[in-house]
Order: structure tokens, then sequence, then C-alpha cells
């Protein structure tokens, strides 16, 4: 059943959150402190809609002050006290009741970007929400495998499971409150039908493929980047690179570091967070990129077929709308170690066309990302006042 599109309440009552200066745009994001898929997504929109107000709980301007403008950025009463920690998730409970009761001074055009939080935002009458939409609520509705393949304390988990009713109902709740839902891929898509019964369109995250050379060198090493949490299953490459002693560079940081050090062989090299320059580097120089866990998408194994280099992934999520099995990648079954390695040990004895993964990646490059989001503001009837046409 097709969903229409709906005007709020005119009879709303106004919250404390609001906020009295008036736009005609206004972008929502969850929380601008680690550098993510969802946040090269947000700060697009932010290219996009350059007079858009950006409102969000946590934002760290050393971080990504380059890439938005921090006189546009609307924090949280919380971040004068305590400052964009990375201690962000700590702070769960509340991100709820700040953003149910934000009502954003957009009078056109609310663009929330959310994987969790974000799209609950008012709006102003006459405003039109559409919201992006990188998962339902991960805590809620895959609870024990977000925690599964983590080193949370028992104090952490056991106060997950008490908050999880209470989140499950909040985020099925407030899923209604857009007007329109975009998914970032089919998976999510069809998550979205199957716990919040709603329609989604889609539009695929942007990959700057001009950013990113094709690549012919090849160092050897077998790369992941990505946040070290649980549900990744980062522990899968580090183990299989340590059993077949193939040298494996993980980029990025997270609550698992540790864990996964601990397991690590001296193979494996864990560089944390690093320059966007560098990371290009990396891809350059990788023999291939690994996808150990289920993407809800995946931009980073784009980026690297992007340079030409295959991507093995573990054959579930965004991995099976962007890789093609045999051609820019190989799959592999289970989610284990052993079934990890037997695809490395195959992808080493096959070669693969690096043109022909540069093709695969621009099917999502950055440009198709833009000419979709024109074409839904445009159906929407969006002013083209407050939107960049490139």
């Amino acid at each position: 059943m097709r969903r229409r599109l709906r005007r709020p309440n005119r009879g709303a009552q106004p919250n404390l959150a609001t906020v009295t200066q008036r736009a005609g745009a206004a972008i929502v994001h969850d929380f601008f402190v680690q550098d993510g898929g969802a946040e090269r997504c947000a700060v697009e929109f932010a290219r996009m809609l350059p007079s858009a107000g950006i409102y969000t709980s946590f934002f760290d301007a050393k971080r990504f002050g380059d890439r938005i403008d921090p006189a546009r950025v609307h924090a949280w009463p919380m971040q004068r006290l305590v400052g964009p920690t990375q201690r962000f998730r700590a702070f769960l409970p509340l991100y709820p009741l700040y953003f149910s009761a934000l009502r954003v001074p957009a009078d056109e055009l609310v663009l929330s970007s959310s994987s969790a939080f974000a799209k609950a935002v008012r709006r102003m009458p006459k405003a039109i929400h559409v919201s992006y939409v990188y998962t339902p609520m991960r805590y809620a509705w895959d609870l024990e495998g977000y925690l599964g393949a983590s080193s949370y304390p028992r104090p952490t988990r056991l106060a997950s499971r008490v908050l999880r009713p209470f989140l499950k109902a909040w985020d099925l709740r407030t899923s209604k409150r857009p007007d329109r839902l975009v998914a970032i891929s089919r998976v999510v898509q069809e998550r979205i039908q199957r716990v919040w019964r709603l329609e989604a369109e889609l539009i695929y995250p942007p990959v700057d493929v001009g950013e990113i050379p094709l690549s012919t060198t090849d160092d050897g090493f077998y790369l992941v980047a990505a946040r070290l949490l649980g549900y990744r299953r980062i522990d899968l490459a580090v183990r299989a690179c340590t059993a077949l002693g193939r040298e494996l560079v993980v980029v990025g940081d997270g609550p698992e570091r540790t864990r996964l050090e601990a397991m690590a062989g001296p193979s494996v090299t864990f560089l944390g967070r690093i320059g966007r320059a560098a990371l290009l580097d990396r891809f350059a120089r990788c023999h291939a990129y690994v996808v150990p866990g289920i993407e809800d998408f995946g931009i980073a194994p784009v980026e690297a077929m992007a340079a030409g280099k295959p991507v093995i992934a573990y054959r579930g999520g965004g991995a099976l709308e962007t890789v093609e099995d045999g051609v820019t990648g190989l799959f592999f079954d289970e989610p284990s170690p052993e079934h990890l390695a037997r695809a490395i040990r195959e992808l080493e004895e096959i070669s693969l066309d690096p043109l022909r993964m540069r093709q695969q990646a621009e099917k999502f490059d950055v440009a198709v990302f833009r000419q979709a989001w024109l074409e839904l503001f445009e159906r929407l009837g969006v002013s083209r006042s407050l939107y960049f046409r490139p």
C-alpha cells in the first residue's frame, strides 16, 4: 500500500525544545562525533542544502569543522557541559527525550539523517519531513546481534535489555513522524517494512569515485576500515588473517579495539583513526578489502572497488547490492574465521579486472546520489532556492 504524504497536526502543542529562528530548510543528524557512512551522508546533505541549519546532539568541530561551518550547527545543551565526548553512547537514554521534544524552525523542508533518533524531530506546520534512514534502531530491534560479539560489561548488557522495550516502542511510534522515508539499501528498505510496517524509497549513499585514483599497486595486505563495534565482526578478519599469517591493516577505533588487539597475531596492525589521505593511500596499496559482518550498505568497500581492489564479504546485507561475486570480489557463506580464510585463499588464486571494479563503484557515485535527491525534492515541490543544483 502506497504511503501518503502527511501534513502535521496544526493543533500540535509547542514544546520547550522549539528553536525560535525561522528558516526554509533544516538538517537533523544524530551526532557528529566519529566519521562514518552516516556522517558522510549528512555532510553531503549540508552541501546540497547550503542555507539549512543543522541540528544534532554532539558536534565535534575539530573533526567536522572543515566540512560543515560550525556557525550552522545547533547542538544540544549537554554539549556545553561535557563537550563532544567520545563516550557519546553513554547518553543513550537521553537521546529519545531530546529529539522527541525538538521542533526545528524550518517552514518548508526538514531532512533528518537517522540511524536511531533524528527521525523523531518535530517540524513546523507547513514543512515536509523527509527521513534518510540508515536502519531502524539497532539497539531496539537487533539488540542481541549488537551485543553478541561485543565485550560490553554485564551492567551495560543488563541496562540495554531493560531499556529495550521502551526503545522499541519509541522507535516504532516515532517512525510515523516523517512524511517520506528513504532507505540506504534494499536490505534496510525491507527491514523498515518488516519492523515499522512502512514503505520507503531507495537512494544509495554517496561515494566520491573521482576522489579515488584507480591503482595498480599491490602491497599484499588486506584492509578493514570501520568503527570497531561487535556486530561488525572484525574479529573474524583478525582471526582469519592471524591463522593464515596474512597481513591485515585495521583502520578505525571503537569499544572493541582492546579485545581485538588481544586476539591478533603479529600480522595484524591497528592504525586507529587516520586522515582521509592516509585512508585513500591504504585503498590504493591493499590487495583486497574485507567486509566480515553484515553492513547496512558499506561505503568503504565501494571505495575500495573505486581504487580497483576486490572485496571479500560475508554474503549478506548491503554487500549483496554492491559486490558482484566472482567479478568485483568474493563472498563467504558462514560467519566464521575458517570460511573467511577459505575465501582469502580462493581470491589469491584468481585474477579480477580492476577496471570492472571501478565501473561497479561508479554506480554509487556522489553525482548519482545528488541527482536522486534533487529528483525527490522536485517531486515533493521543494523550492529550488533551497538546494544546490550542480
